[in-house]
């Protein structure tokens, strides 16, 4: 009887105990806790953007709130009210660019090159978890409408190919798994390297850029379209790189 007794108290210890000790993420939490990260963030750091051997390297502030982006390139000083926004880049349910030194730039039509599709996607983890979660679990990749997401085994974003924009993303972390580089190529030789000093997982509130408004003559309108923006880029990069001199 008393051994009886004590193997049902032991049974009774172990399944209590087996009920009360913490369990482990599952997969689909550890994919949803990444994911939330490109969800929303606010970050500072240093940007070096090339185009066709010129390059150069500035501070810069970005965020995003769900399909919201704002993207600063700062002009010397420390990131504050002192600091000049040399150019301002706005992504929502508009595409607004701002750039004091050359104005002409704001003129140009940018939306093709922004990479929508991807952004779309990484605006609810939510329900992109709910509805292809599986999917990424079991290939650590998702193609989807013209945008390859790869994962790595811990889920952190490793790339992004979108085909629609000519477009790709690499991420590179540190050994704590903390968003330390992103190497951004874009259609016609642009580049970006965004090197993190800072980077916090918070909803910012996102100040947008005016909406583009164009009154321009059709005539005009035509002149515009055939900016040469090859040409605007070199400008832009050659005079600010003899800045930095």
């Amino acid at each position: 009887m008393k051994k009886a007794l004590i193997a049902v108290l032991i049974i009774t210890a172990i399944i209590i105990s087996a009920c009360a000790a913490p369990k482990g993420k599952s997969e689909e939490e550890k994919l949803r806790q990444q994911l939330k990260k490109w969800e929303y963030f606010d970050s500072q750091g240093i940007v070096e953007v090339s185009y066709k051997g010129l390059a150069i390297r500035k501070m810069f502030s970005a965020a995003k709130n769900g399909s919201e982006i704002r993207f600063d390139i700062i002009d010397g000083g420390l990131l504050g009210s002192a600091a000049e926004p040399l150019l301002t880049l706005y992504i929502g349910n508009y595409v607004a660019l701002k750039s004091p030194f050359l104005p002409m730039l704001e003129l140009l039509d940018f939306s093709s090159a922004i990479p929508e599709e991807s952004l779309s996607l990484s605006a609810n983890t939510d329900s992109l978890v709910t509805v292809y979660g599986e999917r990424i679990i079991k290939d650590k990749k998702l193609k989807l409408q013209g945008v390859t997401i790869n994962f790595n085994q811990d889920y952190l974003l490793d790339s992004v190919s979108d085909s629609l924009s000519a477009t790709e993303l690499k991420a590179l972390y540190s050994s704590k798994g903390d968003l330390s580089e992103l190497l951004i190529k874009s259609k016609d030789n642009i580049s970006l390297r965004l090197s993190f000093d800072k980077i916090e997982y918070l909803q910012p509130q996102i100040r947008p850029l005016p909406k583009p408004e164009l009154s321009f003559a059709d005539n005009t309108l035509k002149e515009l379209n055939n900016l040469n923006l090859e040409a605007l880029l070199k400008e832009f990069l050659q005079y600010k790189k003899e800045g930095q001199k």
